[in-house]
């Protein structure tokens, strides 16, 4: 198993601190749509605030690949976006929004991750 499938796989048992432990110390998590961008302490609580904001929220992975610098993925995010994020207003409706990340590995850890999404999915605009 993969650093991204690892990290995704604590999501989805609701395991943050497992989620957070796939980070190096120093390590960064950017959302590239939304500008903004959560040090690994704060990749715990930002997962505890997104199922907070989607209850039903779970993470399928198309593809992923890593080598040692590097780990990428296509996925799908499912749920139902039922509280604000933010200045990003909940609709209530079902989410089906696919993404891609892409992060740098060092010392076995996820040193920096990116995920590239259409805002308009997230916003049930698309």
């Amino acid at each position: 198993m993969n650093l991204l499938e690892q990290k995704y796989e604590c999501w989805n048992s609701r395991d943050f601190e497992g989620a957070a432990a796939c980070y190096t110390e120093d390590g960064t998590h950017h959302d590239q749509t939304l500008g903004v961008t959560w040090t690994a302490k704060e990749v715990a609580e930002f997962t505890k605030t997104a199922f907070d904001t989607n209850p039903e929220l779970r993470f399928e992975i198309v593809n992923s690949f890593q080598t040692d610098s590097f780990v990428a993925g296509e996925l799908i995010m499912h749920g139902r976006f039922e509280d604000d994020m933010g200045d990003v207003k909940a609709t209530g409706k079902p989410l089906k929004i696919h993404f891609a990340c892409f992060g740098e590995i060092r010392d076995g850890k996820i040193y920096r991750m990116t995920d590239y999404y259409n805002k308009l999915e997230l916003t049930g605009e698309a």
